[in-house]
């Protein structure tokens, strides 16, 4: 399995150059911490279940920009470098390259979660003397899920792109893409297709919920809510136009988007990659 060598050594290499100690003190900072601060500043709040579902709140925000910064010269960085050549010049498909550093930066995207996780774990115990194991473990293991999705596009802009700048501006568009600029998306296609701004009083049509919800940071939020609101419609039915309720606005389906979004960026990478003149 060549690509496990690859893995191996990309994640040897984080280690050694102490980008995962980097990454896991942030997601830390950002997980334990945030769930301290609200308790202290919001002493009166809901309690457990509503702070252990904060944590997706510090996620949203913190994973995609540390994913990204971590993985978008996977394989740019090296192409730029030259070294690129030497990997290839062992016993090393273009596959096994962006599959080995797919899942070498997965590896310390990963472990910076479990760890931060843990701690916000000790926080919450220590802070409400309780723990929801299972619904906690499910949360991480949605939130993985969501760091691995955004190391799959950084992987797939490292691939599909021949420099370092080049890599960088992919990966800052879709930082800014997902986390202010689609909030307008969906406001923008509803002027388009109607002709006027969407009525927030009124029902608006299920396809106008399928716009926010393909925004991966939505479907993260959507995700999390099978923890603790199961995999139904987060929708109410009436503040639908028209009649019944599309898949696409049940809480599993934002699995299905991160899914996708880790998916199509790769295949795309791999495709621009495979055909690129490495010289």
């Amino acid at each position: 399995m060549s690509w496990l060598v690859v893995a191996r050594k990309d994640f040897e290499d984080a280690v050694r150059s102490r980008l995962l100690w980097a990454i896991t003190a942030i997601f830390l900072l950002f997980t334990a911490g945030a769930v301290y601060v609200r308790k202290a500043v919001l002493p009166d709040a809901p309690g457990l279940p509503s702070a252990t579902q904060f944590l997706t709140a510090p996620s949203s925000l913190v994973i995609p920009l540390a994913a990204l910064v971590v993985a978008y010269l996977a394989i740019a960085g090296e192409r730029e470098s030259g070294s690129i050549k030497i990997l290839l010049g062992l016993p090393h498909s273009r596959a096994d390259v962006v599959l080995g550093k797919l899942i070498g930066r997965t590896a310390v995207v990963t472990a910076g979660i479990v760890v931060a996780f843990a701690g916000a774990a000790v926080t919450l115990l220590a802070l409400f003397g309780e723990l929801p194991v299972v619904d906690f473990a499910l949360l991480t293991l949605v939130t993985v899920l969501f760091g691995l999705t955004y190391v799959g596009i950084a992987i797939g802009a490292s691939s599909f792109a021949a420099t370092r700048s080049r890599a960088m501006a992919l990966a800052i568009s879709a930082f800014f893409l997902f986390q202010v600029l689609w909030d307008i998306v969906p406001f923008g296609v509803y002027y388009l297709v109607e002709g006027s701004l969407p009525n927030p009083t009124s029902a608006l049509p299920a396809w106008y919920y399928f716009a926010q919800i393909v925004n991966p940071n939505t479907a993260y939020t959507r995700a999390a809510e099978i923890v603790f609101s199961g995999v139904g419609p987060y929708v109410p039915a009436e503040t639908l136009a028209g009649s019944g309720t599309p898949f696409y606005v049940q809480n599993w389906f934002g699995l299905v988007v991160l899914l996708v979004w880790l998916v199509v960026p790769v295949a795309l990478g791999y495709w621009q990659f495979q055909r690129a003149d490495i010289g």
